[in-house]
């Protein structure tokens, strides 16, 4: 039977399939990625969705299983972190990620092609609390509430993504999807959704 988490990795799918056709599907698939992002939007949010119980109802070796297509699929992140940029420290919150970016709400709002490091915490390194993240400013948004109602801050991409950091974003995405359908009805969401069979490209 299918369950929420499918509809997830089909979206994850064609969202890849999105940017690798240049930002247009066919017809009935750019259709049913419509569909499916307004209900991975409204999966993320935090309004709109009537908690429950906090219940492990997918576990990370699920959500890798079912959703392979992980490299564009941005999740809320809501992190303290920190950044550097010519030489100087700054701190922001991580708004989203994915395996490949970051979006950093940040006072300081760096131009696009800026080069940056991003601190990320993580329990692989031994020697040290932090890994270092290099990464550029892909777009700028200094406007409060613009773009998609993010606050002012920047898209990042990551320009060193193997190993460990890449592993480590992997691990960020999957547990914050984990967190996500722990806390809510997520089949409660979609219905219609669950009925409807999958798009082939």
């Amino acid at each position: 039977m299918k369950t929420v988490l499918d509809l997830i990795g089909e979206f994850a799918v064609l969202n890849d399939a999105k940017v690798m056709w240049g930002g247009t599907l066919p017809r009935d698939a750019e259709q049913r990625w419509e569909e499916l992002k307004d209900f991975y939007d409204l999966l993320m949010s935090k309004s709109g969705i009537v908690p429950r119980p906090v219940s492990r109802q997918f576990s990370a070796k699920d959500v890798e299983a079912r959703v392979t297509s992980r490299e564009r699929l941005r999740v809320p992140l809501e992190m303290d972190m920190v950044f550097q940029a010519g030489g100087e420290f700054y701190t922001a919150k991580g708004v989203n990620v994915s395996r490949g970016g970051l979006y950093l709400s940040s006072s300081l709002v760096l131009p696009a092609q800026s080069s940056l490091t991003v601190y990320l915490s993580s329990t692989e390194v031994t020697h040290e609390s932090l890994l270092e993240a290099p990464g550029e400013v892909v777009w700028s948004n200094d406007r409060p509430l613009d773009r998609a109602s993010l606050p002012p801050g920047m898209g990042i991409s990551f320009t060193l993504q193997e190993g460990i950091i890449e592993r480590h974003l992997d691990a960020m995405v999957i547990d914050s999807l984990v967190r996500h359908l722990s806390g809510v009805d997520a089949n409660g969401l979609a219905p219609e959704f669950l009925l409807k069979e999958k798009v082939e490209l």
